[in-house]
């Protein structure tokens, strides 16, 4: 998977600084972890959000170290974060059980750290759109209904899409 997607975004990076290829590069890899573990079990690894962070606070050294842009960098992934938070209790007070888990919550705060509040709602539209899909698919295969109380693995989803928008969306962010 980490392989799909560094071929996927070579034509979007080529010619580019070579920080934002290594930095690119590096994203496939945590994409790639985050998605499958994810699948696989539902969780999101800590060690793999951190990573994101990591890319995010190079990027904001190598691009301009002032602290003024990394406030501007954190700030509002941590507030969409609070949001989300807030979203989850209120959602399940009010359906009985969680809507989206920490681990998705965590990922969103740190994409925005990376791409920026716009290109995080690019991240959630792309992941959307292809957790549908998967749903859908997955419903036909296994012949059953789409129910709306199936859990999802959103950061399968989550994950790639922030290389998408990394790579390929930088007017986003």
């Amino acid at each position: 998977m980490a392989f799909t997607l560094a071929v996927g975004t070579v034509p979007a990076v080529i010619g580019s600084p070579a920080f934002f290829v290594a930095s690119t590069l590096a994203l496939c890899f945590l994409a790639a972890a985050i998605a499958v573990h994810d699948l696989a079990s539902l969780l999101i690894p800590d060690r793999y959000t951190a990573g994101i962070l990591v890319v995010a606070l190079a990027d904001w050294w190598f691009q301009s170290g002032d602290f003024a842009a990394l406030v501007w960098r954190i700030v509002p992934g941590g507030a969409l974060m609070l949001l989300l938070c807030l979203f989850d209790v209120a959602y399940g007070r009010l359906r009985g059980r969680d809507g989206i888990g920490f681990g998705d919550i965590k990922l969103i705060g740190v994409s925005a750290a990376l791409v920026g509040l716009a290109g995080v709602g690019a991240q959630i539209m792309l992941a959307s759109v292809a957790a549908l899909i998967f749903s859908v698919i997955r419903a036909v295969r296994l012949r059953r209904p789409l129910r709306g109380a199936a859990r999802v693995p959103f950061g399968t989803f989550l994950a790639p899409a922030l290389v998408v928008v990394w790579a390929w969306l930088p007017a986003a962010w």
